[in-house]
C-alpha cells in the first residue's frame, strides 16, 4: 500500500509542483554573493557522516528488526544516504528510555518488553531487554557504527525496577553490547540528560555536577576494566546534557565546559554531547510553537546555537570532540504540522549548515516510531506503512553537501529568514547553499510564489543547481530533491534533474533550498 506522502507518479508529481520558468518567476529581491577563496583559518573540517542520527532506545528493535525479521525499509533509506555521501551515518541509540532500560540475560524469548501507559503515549514506562535486542545492531548496512546508551542507576540500593546494584547492571549491559556490536561500537553513553536529575527519582537534591563526574568516572572505569582489563579506554560519550542555556565562571552551572574541569578527561571521553531543539511541545499554556516562530525564525535558531558555539570553542583544546548528540525541530517528540511537513526539511538544511561552520563536530537527528519529527517511520503504525517523512529530504540534501568529507563551511548571508553558505572541499570552494525560510503555503497560487535572486560570482556560471522544493512548507506532499523523491520501498526514484545558472543568477523560492555545485 502506498503511503499518504508518496501516492503520485513522477509525472503527476512534477505537474503538481507548478513550476514557473526562470523568466516568469516573481523576483522580489536580489542578493549579490561573494565568497572568500579559502575558508577562515581554524574553521573546522567535517567528514561525510557529519549529519548523523539518534534513535530512541526503546525503538531500536522497530527501526532495525532482528535476525529473523530485518527491517529492509530502514536498511534502504540508510543505504541511500551512504550512496549520496559516501559514508554511513553514526547512530546514537539512546534517549530518555535508556534511563529506564534493564538488561536481563535470561530474557531469551523476546528482544524487548516495553509497556505503554496508553495508546497515546510516545514512550513506554520502562524497557526490559534481552540478548535478542542486541541482534538489532547487525541489521543496518555493514560499516554502520553505533553509540550505545547505557543505563545509569544509582551504584547501590537502587529501588527503581528493583535493580539494586546499579553499577553492576550498567557493566552487565555494556558487556552484552560490547560483545554483540564488536567493531561497530563507536562509543558508550552512560545516562541521558543527567543534568536534570537532581531532586528527582534518580538522584538526591544535593547531587552536583562534581558528583556526576565522579560517578561517571566510576562507571566508565568499571566498564573499561570489565571489557578490556584497562581502567582507561577512550570509549565513551560524556554528558548528554539537555540544551545549555547558561555559561560562565560559576562552577555550579551544569555544562560540558565545567564537566571537563571537574574531571571528565579524554582518556575516557572521546566526545561530549549536548542536546537541543528549536522549541517545545511539552507542557506549555496558550499559543504553542508555529513554523514562523520556531523553524522559520532564524533569530530563534541563532540564539540557541550561540551556546554551542561558545562551548565548542571553550573545550576545543581538551582532546574531546563536542557534538550535538540529540536534536530535531520541536522537543517532546515534535509537533504536528511543524515537524512533519516541508518546513522541517528546509530548516534542517539551514540548521546543519550553520552548525558545521562552528566547533560542533557532529549532529545527530533524533527519531522514534511514534515521533512527529522522525526522518522515517520504520514499521506499520497509526494506519500507515513504513515511509520517509519530510525531514528526510533535508537529510538527503545535507548528505549531498558533505559528500566525500574534508568539508569546511563559511556563512555568506545571515538574515532573519534567509541563509547562504559556501562549502569548501580540502580548502577550495565546491558548492554554495542557499535557504529561503520565508513562508509559502500550498494553498497559495504557485504563480505568486516569491523568489530571491542570487547573483553568483562569475566562476559559478556553469554550476549545477539541485533544488529542494514542494508546493508549500505547510504540507508533506510532493517533495523532491533534484527532481527525485523516495518511494514506498525507501528507494530514491525519478530522473535526476538540475536547474542552470542563468546570466549568473539562481532563484530561490520561499520555502526552498538550493545546492549549487561546481
Amino acid at each position: 500500500m502506498m503511503n499518504r506522502f508518496i501516492s503520485l507518479t513522477s509525472t503527476a508529481l512534477l505537474a503538481q509542483l507548478a513550476w514557473t520558468s526562470p523568466n516568469h518567476r516573481n523576483i522580489i529581491r536580489t542578493i549579490d554573493l561573494s565568497l572568500p577563496s579559502t575558508p577562515a583559518p581554524g574553521r573546522q573540517v567535517v567528514d561525510a557522516a557529519y549529519q548523523s542520527f539518534s534513535i530512541e532506545f526503546c525503538y531500536m528493535a522497530d527501526y532495525a528488526g532482528d535476525n529473523t525479521n530485518s527491517n529492509k525499509f530502514s536498511r534502504q533509506v540508510i543505504q541511500n544516504l551512504h550512496d549520496i555521501s559516501g559514508a554511513y551515518p553514526i547512530f546514537r541509540i539512546g534517549g530518555s528510555t535508556q534511563n529506564s532500560a534493564v538488561y536481563f540475560p535470561n530474557q531469551t524469548d523476546i528482544a524487548i518488553i516495553d509497556p505503554f501507559d496508553s495508546e497515546a503515549s510516545d514512550q513506554p514506562s520502562h524497557s526490559y531487554i534481552g540478548p535478542r535486542f542486541m541482534e538489532s545492531f547487525g541489521q543496518f548496512p555493514e560499516g554502520t557504527r553505533y553509540i550505545y546508551g547505557l543505563n545509569f542507576f544509582k551504584p547501590e540500593n537502587e529501588t527503581l525496577f528493583d535493580v539494586g546494584d546499579g553499577l553492576g547492571q550498567c557493566v552487565l549491559e555494556a558487556h552484552a553490547a560490547y560483545t554483540a556490536l564488536g567493531e561497530s561500537l563507536y562509543a558508550f553513553e552512560i545516562g541521558n540528560e543527567v543534568n536534570s536529575w537532581a531532586g528527582g527519582s534518580r538522584r538526591p537534591a544535593n547531587w552536583t555536577q562534581q558528583d556526576y563526574v565522579d560517578q561517571w568516572n566510576q562507571y566508565a572505569t568499571a566498564t573499561s576494566q570489565n571489557l578490556t582489563g584497562r581502567e582507561s579506554m577512550q570509549l565513551f560519550q560524556g554528558c548528554a546534557y539537555t540544551a545549555p542555556r547558561n555559561v560562565g565562571d560559576n562552577m555550579t552551572i551544569w555544562n560540558i565546559e565545567h564537566a571537563e574541569e571537574d574531571g571528565m578527561r579524554s582518556n575516557k571521553a572521546k566526545t561530549v554531547s549536548d542536546h537541543d531543539y528549536m522549541g517545545a511541545n511539552c507542557d506549555y499554556t496558550g499559543a504553542g510553537p508555529t513554523i514562523e516562530t520556531s523553524l522559520f525564525d532564524r533569530t530563534n535558531m541563532l540564539s540557541r546555537v550561540r551556546y554551542h558555539d561558545y562551548l565548542g570553542n571553550a573545550t576545543e583544546n581538551s582532546g574531546i570532540e563536542y557534538v550535538l548528540g540529540e536534536t530535531n525541530s520541536i522537543s517532546c517528540q515534535g509537533a504536528f504540522n511543524i515537524s512533519d511537513v516541508m518546513a522541517s526539511a528546509v530548516w534542517a538544511v539551514d540548521y546543519v549548515l550553520y552548525l558545521s561552520s562552528l566547533k560542533v563536530s557532529r549532529v545527530h537527528f533524533h527519531m522514534g516510531t511514534r515521533y512527529r519529527y522522525s526522518p522515517w517511520q520504520p514499521i506499520y503504525y497509526n494506519d500507515t506503512e513504513a515511509h520517509v517523512k519530510p525531514i528526510y529530504y533535508g537529510n538527503m540534501f545535507n548528505a549531498a553537501v558533505f559528500a566525500g568529507g574534508d568539508k569546511q563551511t563559511e556563512v555568506l548571508a545571515n538574515e532573519t529568514n534567509f541563509g547562504a553558505y559556501a562549502v569548501y572541499n580540502k580548502g577550495k570552494p565546491e558548492s554554495i547553499v542557499a535557504v529561503n525560510l520565508n513562508m509559502w503555503n500550498s494553498t497559495m497560487d504557485a504563480a505568486d510564489r516569491p523568489y530571491t535572486a542570487l547573483s553568483l560570482p562569475g566562476a559559478w556560471n556553469e554550476a549545477r543547481v539541485s533544488r529542494l522544493t514542494n508546493p508549500g512548507v505547510d504540507t508533506a506532499a510532493n517533495i523532491t530533491f533534484a527532481g527525485q523523491y523516495v518511494d514506498s520501498e525507501g528507494r530514491i526514484v525519478g530522473e535526476k534533474s538540475f536547474d542552470k545558472v542563468i546570466d549568473g543568477t539562481v532563484h530561490v523560492g520561499a520555502g526552498e533550498a538550493v545546492l549549487n555545485s561546481k
